[in-house]
């Protein structure tokens, strides 16, 4: 028999497929395994306890044992396998007759023993004689409790028997007990495997739904959504529209049943007219967070106002009308705009219909260059300042700043670069670099890290009458190449299915929040199970963070912790998805950040750190230690910028960590991380890193440690105290692969 470590992607090429539907009729079988609570009995054979009905599957390395225990899920015995050789495997498997053309779902109830992990451990279910295979991971075993674990897989018609394992990998070595093991037909098919990756190409657009009902049949259809604040612009519109009609819309608050913003596919029930900005109206500040309007308490300024219509957002016809302002004074002119606007209207007694509605007035000193290198945005950092890290590129840069001033100028450049002839490709190869990979095919062919915001904001303006059908059709199937470009570079995690082990690198984490974007905007409106994948795929490639804090991010780069942090959050706020916060795995995520800041002002350990990333977590949290944290990064907040600021609000100010003061912090080290790594040492031993401070800012005392080495570009890095500060006097300090040490006055570089 092949060894069993062939590659898991393998064995899903079994018969998953749609054409496998589970028969409606179909009885579930009874457990087709013999003995399988291990209650009748072992037999010793070499030092192996082996279950009664059972066989022996590998087990010929060093320090390895299958052995009963009465420590047990049901009953009076489970078995023990314990894997103390990485370099072989061991376990315990069972031949079953079955039948052929059904589901069958292979189980156990697992826990890891005292300070070891079942990570490393497998159940394969094998058809045979097709030889078909699928497996599951049983690293989510607890230490303190039994956790159920199962694989499903259908078998092919012609399949006669089942053969099933519990065992280990070569490496790592885990130690775990089972107990209550079963293999049970007649089940429901597991999910079909992902279609090929042939994202289509479009001969038909999609409805716009430009047209947006305010009264229909004689009834108000769209309510007014507006806080307290607001109430006297609310009622100036209800006015507007019963005079034309003689038809009051409702009015409702911002925490109206109604209001609540959907998750992915769900639908709302109407469309709606909202006021306010992202800090006024909870209804915008949840539509802001999923990325379906700009309006903050910077855009559009102090003073200007916005009257915008966003349509279809959801996928059920439904449209939003915006009056908006990042001021009262903003939000009372955008009122009054909307109300000229439908005094202009073709109303008439019991009907009104608005069309596409823009009118923006920027506020005071906001103004955006037609020079996209000039173009600011609110991702920037100190490090990587406006230069288009990540996110960002010369096209997504123009679709934003045309969204937020409607200047054509921006609109003509979007097209001229989205679809280039050789002087355009000169210009984004000038400009952009690799950050759009594909020079003949931009919109198509963004690198990963700057891909996402291009399709974000296409879905903004798209409507937009300065667009042909024409161009919105070529620009919708140059989008469609995202997906393919993406994949043939081996990076967008489109295929899981189940939660990735740990959260990816930078690039992985990039290419998951580029499918995420991309996807949502085709599932919405154009009917292809390619992208439905693509919005499972994305999230797996976050879910673990609801259950463990492993993310690989940029290794042990400390420097970059941040940058591999950000996507996370960025996730979250535009899928409306607070796992990390609700399993307390963020907490520990954000807490690394802190136990890495040095205290001072423009050091490296916020470097890298966005505006957005430290807004971000101000307005998770609601702590302004985040605005402390980017105050000392020291990039200009008060100059224009294009994208979402999430500006916070008045309520919340620069506040020292306090809290991280006097007491050691220690970033602990995950456990399927530190199961992986097969150290040797203890769990509660293990640590990524760790600081002690006595002052919540640059004064005072401060040490830093590192406590494992990751390799990348920070190779030598173990256990090694990375700075060191006394008294407010720094006397070592690390950078990258260099450590300063200050001598007699002197600073030199000790590699």
């Amino acid at each position: 028999m092949r060894n069993l470590t062939i590659l898991l992607f393998l064995g899903s090429m079994m018969a998953m497929s749609s054409v496998y539907a589970r028969d409606d009729d179909a009885e579930l079988t009874d457990n087709l395994f013999q003995n399988p609570s291990f209650e009748e009995g072992f037999t010793e054979r070499d030092g192996f306890f082996i279950p009664e009905g059972w066989s022996l599957y590998a087990g010929a390395g060093e320090n390895m044992a299958l052995e009963p225990t009465d420590d047990a899920y049901e009953g009076e015995t489970a078995l023990i396998i314990r894997d103390g050789d990485p370099n072989t495997e061991i376990g315990i498997s069972q031949e079953v007759e079955i039948e052929g053309g059904i589901a069958y779902e292979a189980s156990a109830m697992v826990k890891a023993l005292p300070e070891q992990t079942a990570s490393g451990a497998h159940i394969q279910l094998r058809f045979l004689p097709s030889n078909e295979f699928v497996q599951v991971s049983l690293r989510r075993a607890s230490r303190d409790e039994f956790t159920e674990i199962s694989v499903r897989g259908v078998a092919e018609e012609g399949d006669t028997g089942a053969r099933v394992y519990y065992y280990t990998h070569r490496s790592p070595t885990p130690q775990f007990i089972i107990d209550n093991v079963s293999l049970i037909g007649g089940v429901e098919p597991p999910p079909p495997s992902p279609p090929p990756i042939d994202p289509p190409q479009y001969e038909t657009l999609k409805d716009l739904h430009i047209e947006t009902d305010l009264v229909r049949d004689g009834a108000a259809v769209t309510p007014i959504v507006a806080p307290a604040r607001y109430a006297a612009q609310a009622e100036q519109i209800a006015d507007a529209i019963e005079a034309i009609t003689g038809v009051r819309p409702e009015m409702i608050t911002d925490d109206d049943e109604r209001t609540p913003v959907p998750a992915d596919g769900d639908h709302i029930e109407n469309s709606f007219i909202v006021l306010g900005n992202r800090s006024t109206n909870a209804m915008i500040g949840e539509l802001y967070n999923r990325f379906h309007t700009l309006l903050d308490l910077r855009y559009p300024g102090p003073g200007g106002h916005e009257v915008r219509t966003r349509h279809n957002p959801f996928g059920c016809g439904h449209n939003l009308v915006f009056i908006g302002g990042s001021d009262d004074g903003g939000v009372a002119a955008a009122a009054d705009a909307f109300v000229e606007r439908l005094a202009e209207s073709d109303g008439a007694q019991g009907s009104l219909t608005i069309g596409w509605m823009r009118e923006i007035t920027l506020g005071e000193g906001v103004e955006f260059s037609h020079d996209p290198e000039e173009i600011l945005h609110w991702d920037a950092s100190a490090g990587y300042r406006s230069i288009g890290y990540f996110g960002w590129n010369s096209i997504s840069k123009h679709m934003a700043a045309y969204y937020m001033t409607g200047d054509e100028y921006h609109a003509q450049e979007f097209l001229r670069l989205a679809f280039p002839d050789e002087q355009a490709k000169r210009d984004i190869t000038r400009v952009d670099g690799e950050r759009i990979e594909n020079k003949d095919d931009p919109l198509g062919g963004p690198y990963h890290y700057n891909a996402h915001m291009m399709i974000l904001f296409w879905d903004l303006i798209e409507e937009d009458p300065f667009f042909s059908d024409e161009d919105r059709l070529r620009i919708t199937n140059a989008f469609s190449r995202q997906l393919e470009h993406e994949w043939r570079e081996g990076r967008a995690p489109y295929s899981l299915q189940s939660p990735a082990q740990a959260v990816g690198t930078r690039h992985g984490q990039w290419s998951a929040m580029m499918l995420y974007c991309l996807s949502r905007y085709f599932a919405r409106d154009y009917d292809d199970q390619i992208w439905q994948q693509g919005m499972l795929g994305s999230h797996m490639a976050f879910a673990c963070l609801e259950e463990h804090s492993w993310v690989r991010g940029e290794a042990d780069n400390l420097w970059w912790y941040n940058t591999g942090h950000a996507p996370i959050l960025r996730y979250m706020l535009k899928k409306g998805w607070r796992g990390p916060m609700e399993s307390g795995v963020l907490d520990e995520l954000m807490r690394g950040q802190e136990i890495l800041a040095t205290g001072k002002s423009g050091d490296w350990d916020l470097r890298s750190a966005s505006i957005t990333f430290l807004h971000r977590a101000a307005y998770l949290y609601q702590d302004g230690r985040w605005l402390e944290y980017l105050r000392r990064t020291g990039v200009d907040t008060d100059v224009p910028r294009v994208g979402q600021s999430f500006w916070p609000e008045d309520h919340l100010e620069p506040e020292m960590p306090l809290d991280m003061v006097g007491d050691w912090s220690i970033h602990p080290m995950p456990e399927p991380q530190w199961a992986q790594r097969g150290t040797g040492f203890p769990l509660d031993e293990s640590f990524l890193f760790g600081s002690f401070r006595s002052a919540p800012d640059e004064t005072g005392d401060f040490i830093l440690i590192d406590g494992h080495n990751e390799q990348s570009r920070n190779p030598y890095h173990c256990f090694a105290i990375l700075e060191l500060r006394i008294d407010g006097d720094t006397l070592l300090k690390g950078h990258r692969n260099q450590v300063l040490t200050r001598l007699d006055g002197m600073v030199e570089p000790q590699v």
